[in-house]
């Protein structure tokens, strides 16, 4: 072909790298603005903002029900976004993720992800709607605050923002992209010390970094965690680019079978990926001091919980060094914060790398154009709707004139005519007169109108004073940023040691469980629960003080004072001992009923625990002291229960029909009282028991009258220099023993009205008993205590308080006074 044919076809021949160069810096433009980048007035990219703001013109709002995933992904491919429905519900479906986003925009409900890396589940099966913080960070959009563009569906009733209002600062939440020649990489950050670091750059933008800091520490990543050093977060919050490393949260676990190290909170990294790494640093011999057995006990109610048990051998600090070292329980993380800048009501279109503070000031400077563009905005409507009202107070106070117009006028134009030229209203004022039935008009209220119109005009001497003073609405501005800490703010998540070194050794690995205080309640239908250690506390003061009985005391067995990292003894009737982890009994209330324990233990058939001890550590010199109701008795090292677990082991050989009926840990140098139901009392040192190992058959403790049983024993300390334990009862200041019987009778008896004597004797009478009453308990007291009596009250039951120091006090032989008039279940000391 010719050049004269080319010409004449219309061909223009250009040079190829020009026309390549040309698209591709167009494909480039539209990668940054329109897909990679976020905006830095609200954090969002195109896909976010547009799914945010169609389900809020849907009206898809937290105080609706949640509606198909499907629904809304077709709202939005049909109104906003011209992609893939796949594009749309990753974005949505990643929204709504508690694990992705520090501050979740959207509410899930269904299958929406996991961290182990599973997969939302199709769209036809989920549901979501806005979540409040989403909902508060686009008020005010529709009081012209920012700019909205026709969609590409090209309907002028469907326009979307350019951008959002963006109450929330765009760090709050992550962000990640990759645009052409440039990618951002944003931390999550947390949302009260981010809005405080803005409320502090109001007053001051030019703070420095590290007077910033002060206020934001530096990342909050949804899963935890903690940061080593700070030098990387002061990097990226000066230039925008910086690196840190994050360790999982790693506590020690030890039972007295076992110890192990327990993964609680994780780098910003699925758990999947966290597990893998693991289970091939074992598998690849760089793990030695672990166990080749990884359990993942992760769930939604205790959040992260995977267990590597340790090796007899390992040192927990050494292998904890080891997998920080070859796994991903330690990563690096790089930053790059790179945000889309624009001018006020214009799209951002200029990619610029930030720090901390340009950005927030930016920010802080986009909030104040919102606020004022929603002042005026305000003040318009304000002044639109006082000039109405000033027409339909003229209009109420001629009301029989107005209709008398209308009723002679030709049309309402020509009535709306005469309305302008006889009251000099405005056109219109006089087109809401006129749009009026005539019942309406002859009900025009004056005096409402005349309340309303005083509180546009206050309204607009407000906005004015906002508008007319930069300080002032700077001041409101910062009113609402404390709102939104108040109404959204929370506690940081993840730690950060500003001093940590990456090689330095691990001296000390935190126990899983914190030491608190807490009370353990066993109940009369073999139901335990734990309760606050303020629980019992008493009402009034000093020894006018008294506990306040609620339903469920009257259930009442045993309440002992423990702490979250001690363990429970629990004897049961058969002979047998099993033991749980205090932190394992279920929380309850006074009046709830407990877990089962049958639940919690491999109790047997027919077996029933008679008594629950505390133990904080299984010492060679302290001792399980167990007593039968035959009056047997045997003592033996507390280190003997040491391999005790939830399943039990033997320990009390029983003869046949004989069962335990108390236990108590002594410290193997005081003495003990034992009790029958006959009102036998025996008061011997422990030196005339000697010690057995688990299993034994235990020797005698009281010789038993006929047809008698033993119902309860206690122990006294008599060493002064021995400081108070777990699970030992320090009797040095107890003076009374408190005996009380199935009808009700009850006294105290002085401590020295008992004698001691030989071990297998009768011992003494405590109280005179009436016929047919039974002993039903015996306690150490002293005059601060006080004890709770559970009795029978017609069908029911219910619980009585008694102050020991309103008791009685009388000798052996005397029978003591009538405490309550009905049947006596139970007594505890409180």
């Amino acid at each position: 072909m010719t050049e004269t044919d080319t010409a004449d076809v219309g061909i223009i021949r250009e040079d190829f790298s020009v026309i390549l160069s040309q698209a591709f810096a167009t494909y480039g433009l539209s990668v940054v603005t329109d897909r990679a980048l976020p905006d830095a007035r609200d954090g969002l990219k195109p896909v976010h903002r547009r799914i945010l703001a169609g389900m809020l013109n849907a009206r898809y709002l937290s105080s609706r029900p949640t509606v198909k995933s499907a629904e809304v992904v077709g709202l939005i491919l049909g109104n906003y976004h011209p992609h893939g429905d796949a594009s749309v519900y990753d974005a949505a479906a990643r929204m709504s993720q508690p694990f992705t986003l520090r501050y979740p925009l959207i509410e899930g409900q269904g299958n929406m992800g996991s961290e182990d890396g599973d997969a939302p589940a199709a769209y036809r099966y989920t549901e979501m709607r806005l979540s409040p913080i989403a909902e508060a960070m686009m008020a005010d959009m529709d009081r012209d605050t920012v700019p909205l563009q026709p969609t590409y569906k090209q309907d002028p009733r469907v326009v979307e923002p350019d951008y959002l209002p963006g109450h929330i600062p765009p760090l709050v939440n992550p962000s990640s992209g990759i645009a052409v020649g440039m990618s951002t990489n944003i931390p999550p950050h947390n949302l009260s010390e981010t809005l405080r670091a803005c409320i502090a750059l109001l007053d001051n933008p030019h703070l420095s970094v590290e007077q910033i800091m002060t206020y934001m520490q530096g990342p909050d990543f949804p899963q935890g965690g903690h940061i080593i050093g700070n030098e990387g977060i002061k990097d990226y919050f000066r230039t925008g680019k910086g690196r840190i490393f994050v360790r999982a949260d790693v506590r020690l676990e030890e039972t007295p079978r076992r110890r192990a190290l327990v993964v609680t909170q994780t780098p910003p990294i699925g758990r999947d990926k966290l597990k893998a790494s693991i289970v091939k640093a074992i598998n690849a011999r760089k793990l030695e001091g672990l166990m080749p057995e990884l359990r993942d006990e992760s769930d939604t109610e205790k959040g992260t919980h995977i267990v590597l048990e340790l090796r007899k051998d390992a040192d927990a600090a050494q292998t904890l060094m080891q997998l920080y070292k070859e796994t991903d329980l330690q990563i690096a993380l790089s930053f790059q914060m790179v945000f889309l800048f624009g001018e006020s009501m214009q799209p951002g279109r200029q990619p610029k790398q930030v720090g901390v503070p340009e950005l927030l000031n930016y920010w802080n400077n986009h909030q104040i154009d919102v606020m004022t563009r929603r002042s005026q905005y305000d003040l318009r409507k304000a002044q639109e709707r006082l000039h109405v009202v000033e027409g339909l107070i003229i209009g109420a106070s001629h009301a029989a004139d107005i209709v008398a117009i209308f009723q002679q006028a030709e049309d309402r134009t020509a009535a709306r005519r005469t309305l302008e030229q006889r009251y000099q209203l405005s056109t219109i004022q006089s087109d809401v007169i006129a749009s009026m039935t005539l019942s309406q008009v002859t009900r025009l209220d004056a005096g409402k109108y005349d309340k309303e119109k005083l509180d546009l005009q206050v309204r607009i001497s407000e906005l004015e004073y906002i508008l007319g003073d930069r300080k002032v609405l700077i001041t409101a501005l910062k009113k609402e940023m404390q709102q939104l800490i108040k109404q959204f703010g929370d506690e940081r998540r993840t730690r950060i040691d500003p001093d940590g070194q990456l090689l330095a050794p691990i001296e000390k690995i935190e126990s899983l469980h914190e030491r608190e205080p807490l009370l353990v309640a066993l109940t009369r239908n073999q139901a335990v629960k734990a309760l606050p250690a303020e629980s019992y506390k008493a009402r009034g003061k000093n020894s006018t003080a008294v506990y306040t009985a609620v339903r469920g005391d009257e259930q009442l067995r045993q309440i002992i004072a423990t702490t979250t990292q001690d363990y429970l003894l629990c004897i049961c009737s058969s002979g047998r001992v099993c033991q749980i982890a205090t932190h394992r009994i279920p929380v309850g209330t006074r009046s709830g009923k407990g877990e089962p324990l049958q639940g919690l233990l491999e109790l047997l058939p027919g077996e029933e625990v008679v008594t629950i001890l505390p133990v904080d550590a299984y010492d060679e010199d302290r001792y399980l002291v167990t007593f039968s109701t035959y009056g047997k008795v045997k003592k033996s090292p507390l280190s003997e229960y040491k391999g005790a677990d939830t399943d039990g082991v033997q320990d009390m050989k029983l003869a046949e029909g004989d069962s335990v009926v108390t236990a108590l840990i002594s410290l193997g140098r005081g003495e003990y009282i034992v009790a029958t139901d006959n009102a036998q009392v025996l008061r011997f040192s422990d030196d005339q028991l000697r010690s057995q190992g688990r299993g034994g058959q235990g020797v005698a403790a009281i010789s038993l009258n006929k047809g008698g049983i033993v119902i309860s024993a206690s122990s006294i300390d008599s060493d002064p220099e021995v400081p108070r334990e777990v699970g030992v009862s320090n009797n040095l200041d107890i003076t009374n023993l408190l005996i009380l019987t199935e009808a009700g009778r009850g006294k105290q008896v002085p401590l020295g009205q008992f004698a001691p004597r030989n071990r297998a004797s009768s011992g003494v009478p405590g109280i005179e008993l009436e016929e047919g009453d039974h002993v039903l308990q015996t306690l150490l007291v002293q005059e601060s205590d006080t004890v709770l009596i559970a009795i029978t009250h017609g069908k029911s039951e219910q619980s009585v308080v008694y102050k020991v120091a309103d008791i009685k006090t009388f000798l052996r032989p005397h029978r003591g006074e009538q405490l309550v008039e009905n049947r006596v279940l139970s007594v505890i000391k409180l």
